[in-house]
């Protein structure tokens, strides 16, 4: 391939991506009142909890420290965002330490959630037209 077509390719995949993080970000905006890193931080609970081990309730909790760790963020600053989260319920405390990251049923996170899978659908499928 020449180098003036990866060039090109490049390019249409940087802009492709920045496309979808981007509208990423509006919808993390549109459900966390306008603050993306609470939505990031709470997507980075949700993560990690998929991936922790099950306490004696059948929850899935995560440590402060590993969301704060993962993030890259100071803990009082992971602290402060976790705590608006459950103050406004896509947080829960664990018994036993940690966090539980909860997806509340509300219109405007259904509606967030269908857009955001047609915002990945949309940027599969142009990527896959330039796969070809």
């Amino acid at each position: 391939m020449p180098n003036d077509d990866r060039s090109t390719l490049a390019r249409h995949h940087l802009d492709v991506g920045a496309d979808y993080v981007l509208r990423s970000a509006g919808l993390l905006s549109s459900v966390f009142d306008g603050d993306i890193m609470r939505g990031l931080v709470f997507l980075t609970a949700l993560r990690l909890s998929a991936h922790a081990p099950q306490d004696a309730s059948g929850e899935r909790p995560v440590r402060l420290t590993a969301i704060a760790r993962s993030m890259g963020l100071p803990i009082e600053t992971t602290r402060r965002h976790l705590l608006k989260l459950q103050r406004d319920g896509f947080t829960l405390r664990a018994a036993g330490g940690g966090v539980v990251a909860v997806i509340p049923e509300r219109p405007d996170i259904a509606e967030a959630m269908a857009a955001n899978s047609a915002n990945l659908a949309s940027l599969a499928a142009t990527l896959e037209t330039f796969a070809g």
